[in-house]
């Protein structure tokens, strides 16, 4: 049973393997590029060999470029819409803000009660932007609109607000490795 603990998920950021990440994505992707290195302190002078670990190394070198290794990253969002408090049980579609075709999905919707609206986690095209440890991040404040079931938006058939923030959505009392290393 998770779905009396699944807002309390979602809100500290912590993925669901198969909803959130699977076999298709990469650990910088996911918001998990912290692991990479054994100390997650983000440093790359890790030297043992691992399965992947040729290719963890190209896709650091090609992030430090400049370049995007891959096209969705993995983010935060706040939306509008009516109170989502049931799992979704599909991927919802995100477009630009100013609409058009989809460029983008959610994976973990839910409604947050200190916050009074809907939070999600989903992924949007990686625009390069990485934090201050040199690992890949949303550009926070970026908008969107993501289109709701008729269930949960406020017009059905029309998309509603969203806008990138930090995971987790809630500051911790006792902050772990990913938060201390996000910079």
């Amino acid at each position: 049973v998770i779905a009396p603990a699944h807002h309390r998920r979602i809100q500290a950021g912590i993925l669901s393997w198969g909803q959130d990440m699977d076999n298709q994505h990469n650990p910088f992707q996911c918001n998990l590029g912290y692991q990479v290195s054994l100390s997650g302190k983000g440093e790359w002078n890790k030297k043992a060999d691992y399965v992947g670990k040729a290719a963890l190394e190209k896709m650091r070198d090609e992030l430090r470029a400049g370049k995007k290794p891959y096209k969705l990253q993995l983010v935060g969002l706040e939306l509008g819409g009516k109170p989502i408090e049931e799992y979704a049980p599909d991927f919802w579609l995100i477009s630009n803000e100013g609409g058009g075709d989809p460029v983008g999905f959610i994976t973990s919707p839910w409604y947050h009660p200190e916050k009074k609206q809907n939070i999600a986690m989903g992924y949007v095209p990686f625009d390069g932007t990485l934090n201050s440890n040199g690992f890949p991040k949303g550009k926070i404040g970026t908008k969107y609109k993501v289109h709701l079931p008729e269930k949960y938006s406020d017009t059905p058939g029309t998309p509603v607000d969203a806008v990138v923030v930090d995971i987790p959505f809630k500051e911790s009392y006792n902050a772990n490795t990913r938060e201390v290393v996000k910079g």
